[in-house]
């Protein structure tokens, strides 16, 4: 009797023992499954972001080969706008080889023709043509601006053609410089008349000087004074105009 109660206690024990066992075991495979899980879990978190961050990579790639792709269009429009800029610079280097002699040669010629042309403000005039002989020789000046320059003294000279005007100045009379309003009208006459009105002259283009008038001009250029100083309106006036000689009426 004594026996079989030990042989059960001594197999309640070993159970008990081999329960215990079974539990610490299972208590670690839980650890040990938990742990995996937090692995798992931790490994699927850094699988999301490093797919994540290959998106936003990719995305970024595709952003900056589109970028690219636009840089080198601009690069070519550029390589074509310097190509094309080129080209005019050699152009204008041309063009302002060109120009400059020929802007020489008008002036030169404006200026003879002013020596030819009735002696009406030459100090003005010439004055005008010694400007843009200065402009020519002036770096800082630009091509266009000196074009525009003797453009600009060809359309004064021109105006003066169809013009009436008069100012003041002196001409010799005898051997006495007398005080004068002079009278421009067109190109056709120069005449004057003295400050006191008594005394009249022509410009004699074929003589190269001045011929006093009788007194029958001496109203009509009082008048044509009054008129290119707008102190009266318009009219018809007689003023003494050279009669060509034959060889230039045949010419």
């Amino acid at each position: 009797m004594v026996l079989g109660i030990s042989l059960l206690l001594v197999s309640k024990i070993s159970l008990a023992n081999s329960v215990d066992t079974l539990v610490k075991k299972a208590s670690q495979n839980n650890s040990i499954a938990k742990s995996s899980q937090q692995k798992i879990d931790k490994l699927s978190d850094q699988s999301r972001q490093l797919f994540s961050n290959y998106q936003l990579e990719s995305k970024r790639i595709e952003d900056l080969n589109i970028y690219n792709l636009q840089l080198k269009k601009q690069i070519y429009a550029q390589n074509v706008k310097i190509i094309e800029l080129s080209q005019s610079l050699k152009d204008i280097t041309l063009i302002e080889r060109q120009i400059s002699p020929l802007l020489l040669r008008m002036i030169q010629g404006l200026e003879q023709f002013i020596d030819l042309d009735l002696p009406f403000l030459l100090e003005e005039r010439r004055e005008r043509i010694q400007f843009l002989r200065s402009a020519m020789e002036r770096a800082d000046v630009s091509s266009a601006e000196k074009f525009r320059q003797v453009l600009e003294a060809f359309n004064i000279e021109n105006e003066y053609g169809s013009t009436i005007e008069s100012y003041k100045g002196s001409v010799i009379l005898g051997e006495k410089s007398q005080e004068v309003d002079f009278l421009r009208v067109g190109r056709v006459a120069l005449l004057f008349q003295t400050l006191d009105g008594k005394r009249q002259g022509v410009w004699n283009q074929k003589q190269q000087q001045w011929e006093e008038l009788d007194d029958r001009y001496r109203r009509d250029i009082r008048i044509g004074l009054k008129m290119a100083k707008k102190q009266t309106a318009p009219n018809l006036i007689k003023i003494p105009v050279p009669t060509p000689t034959s060889t230039e009426a045949k010419s």
